[in-house]
């Protein structure tokens, strides 16, 4: 397969050797720097007394395609919440109705849905969320532009005769049929659909990114037999980390991947402000059958980018393509997040805490505090607890700011060490935690950071995976891309808990991220009608980590995958 070529004389001439930014994160870390609070900090919403409705719908995938017309279908949330987030309204409830987590007798609300000349009402129970209405999208010409969608709703209380009337306003992509590659986005749970990625045609299918960062000077040039490697270790995704000078080879890799039936990430951090290569790239590569996504601003926040740099990007890539997503990569704790998570539809951190000095960075020999210094992990404390709050962090803020329908939340879990910042490398079971505590928080794709890693016996991380990524394909993933399963999260004594139940069987995933030995009973993580662990529950992997009758044990960072079906 040949790609057009004609974008290697702009690359070329527009790629500059980057060197660590005069800040990090908006902080001086240089020993001759004085402290000076570095600003931009995420201001979380004002608390109310009073019940307020956060009204939200957006199509259930993004894009739709001609294909999909007579089958596309909205989700409206008519959720009540008592915090001022973006598009919160007040909304009087009976007085009977007490709290928001009791939805009995609160009644329904009238919905509108409008796009285009389609027009589609229906009633929706108020306190709903991932509540769906069909609305056939045939009658609207498919094209690359988006459709806006007006949504309102009317709700007049049980007893009352006063309406109480609210809008909101969603996206509608909905795009010409294709023969080339197509990522949608299930916008009910964030995960990605795909064809297979080795363009032989096929149904789409929920997929869950499992991948290695991998740099391509560095080593793909000189070895592609390491795609082989990472295909037998039973990861799906390949991200190279550019700059892809020899197009040569960028292209072997492009086709080897193809035959692997692996997806591939392409990656413009070196150029991504460039607005012409930008263009000549996506046009370049959009129609390879394996692209997965696009991915810009690779750690803007750190670099202090212009604010509005990855939008701009953004807004270009889906006026020339519309098929794939855009993921940026934020390593900041708290350093300037909404208006570079404007640029994206997956937003990835990039906390490496193991084996850093939370405190003192032995690289430029200053204190770290929030105001000042670099210690390779920005405001962690240096234990894989730190992953937990990013991810979760991630998750509360694109709520808060709308978006949490339309954009999700990636992990890229720390696969490197001993240099620089970082005194030692993951174990392989500490790898497996950082990616059990995000799933648990709700990310939906995994990049570790980077190939090649350790190898050997199943304590390295190359050796764990060899294991987990098949469970993760076999167990993890049904539960998280199902629509339908319910889905909550623990903690007991710091053993971090995502629970999910499909209807039929609960999914347990455990890792204790603390360094001490916990015990943790089953009704701690949700599961307190478990009778008989022997014929109720499955074990799937545990390593540190065991279970008796009335619960689970662990050893500092054990971790643990199980299948329960109590009666």
């Amino acid at each position: 397969m040949k790609y057009n070529k004609s974008f290697a004389a702009l690359a070329v001439a527009a790629l500059v050797q980057g060197s660590l930014a005069q800040t990090w994160c908006g902080k001086n870390y240089m020993a001759n720097q004085s402290v000076v609070p570095p600003g931009g900090q995420f201001v979380l919403p004002a608390q109310s007394v009073d019940p307020l409705l956060s009204f939200r719908c957006a199509p259930v995938f993004r894009p739709y395609l001609q294909e999909d017309a007579k089958s596309a279908a909205f989700i409206v949330d008519t959720s009540i919440v008592y915090d001022w987030i973006a598009g919160a309204e007040p909304i009087s409830l009976p007085s009977t109705s007490g709290s928001s987590s009791n939805s009995a007798g609160l009644g329904t609300v009238s919905v509108t849905i409008n796009v285009g000349s389609v027009k589609t009402t229906a009633n929706v129970p108020l306190n709903a969320t991932n509540f769906q209405i069909p609305v056939d999208i045939s009658k609207l010409q498919a094209r690359k532009a988006a459709y806006n969608v007006s949504c309102s709703a009317t709700y007049t209380a049980p007893s009352s005769s006063k309406s109480q009337k609210f809008k909101t306003g969603a996206s509608l992509l909905y795009l010409p049929d294709t023969n080339s590659s197509v990522t949608k986005t299930d916008l009910r749970t964030g995960a990605l659909w795909v064809r297979p990625a080795d363009g032989k045609g096929g149904a789409f299918a929920p997929f869950l990114p499992q991948g290695f960062y991998i740099n391509f000077d560095e080593y793909l040039v000189e070895n592609l037999t390491m795609i082989d490697q990472l295909k037998a270790d039973g990861f799906n995704t390949l991200h190279p980390i550019p700059p892809y000078d020899n197009l040569t080879i960028f292209e072997e890799v492009i086709n080897k991947t193809i035959s692997a039936g692996m997806y591939i990430v392409y990656d413009m951090r070196s150029n991504y402000q460039n607005l012409t290569l930008v263009a000549q790239q996506v046009k370049t590569y959009a129609s390879i059958p394996n692209l997965l996504n696009w991915e810009t601003a690779h750690e803007p926040d750190g670099n202090s980018d212009p604010l509005g740099a990855a939008q701009l990007t953004y807004d270009l890539i889906y006026t020339l393509d519309g098929y794939h997503p855009v993921s940026i990569v934020l390593n900041c704790q708290d350093y300037n997040f909404s208006p570079y998570v404007n640029g994206a539809d997956i937003v990835l951190h990039d906390a490496y805490p193991i084996g850093i000095n939370a405190t003192f960075s032995p690289v430029w020999h200053t204190a770290c505090t929030p105001d000042f210094g670099h210690c390779g992990c920005d405001n962690c404390k240096g234990t894989l607890y730190d992953v937990k709050a990013r991810v979760q962090t991630f998750k509360d803020r694109l709520n808060i700011l709308g978006f949490d329908r339309t954009k999700s939340v990636w992990t890229t879990p720390q696969a490197f060490g001993s240099g620089a910042y970082w005194n030692t490398t993951p174990t392989g079971q500490q790898w497996a935690a950082l990616g059990f505590t995000s799933f648990n928080h709700g990310a939906l794709g995994s990049k570790s950071f980077q190939y090649p890693t350790t190898t050997g016996n199943v304590t390295t991380i190359e050796g764990t995976a060899t294991n987990l990524t098949v469970i993760i394909k076999d167990i993890i993933q049904p539960f998280i891309v199902d629509p339908n399963a319910t889905f909550a999260t623990y903690d007991h004594l710091g053993v971090d808990a995502g629970l999910w139940h499909n209807g039929t069987a609960y999914l347990l995933i455990v890792a204790n991220l603390v360094n001490a030995q916990v015990y943790v009973p089953w009704k701690d993580v949700g599961l307190g009608s478990i009778t008989n662990t022997t014929t109720q529950v499955e074990r799937i992997l545990s390593v540190s980590q065991n279970t008796n009758a009335t619960g689970l044990n662990f050893l500092p960072n054990g971790i643990g995958i199980y299948i329960a079906t109590p009666p």
